[in-house]
């Protein structure tokens, strides 16, 4: 029995076979959300106390600060130092900005 061949590119277009399936492509573009830095410091207060803290960025008044989110109560922020030094208190109004460094 002979087989005949095809040429029939596997993509049509910017559609591959993957997609004709049905499948959704992959998005090139990061679609994380972004968060401001009061939902962040919420959701990083958050975190189990077994779980551990992730190093972060703060900005306090115009000041950039290292370190891991101990915990937050009421507008009082609770920051640690230098990884392992004492716990800085700081007010939640000062804050500017958080980044996550590290988790």
């Amino acid at each position: 029995m002979d087989v005949k061949k095809v040429n029939m590119p596997c993509a049509v277009g910017k559609r591959t076979v993957y997609d004709l399936r049905g499948h959704r492509p992959f998005h090139d573009k990061n679609t994380s959300p972004s968060y401001s830095a009061e939902e962040l410091v919420e959701l990083l207060s958050r975190l189990p106390a077994f779980a551990p803290k992730p190093v972060c960025k703060f900005t306090i008044n115009g000041r950039t600060l290292f370190g891991k989110l101990e915990h937050k109560k009421e507008s009082n922020l609770y920051i640690r130092h230098k990884f392992g030094k004492k716990v800085v208190q700081y007010d939640m109004e000062q804050l500017q900005a958080v980044d996550i460094l590290k988790y």
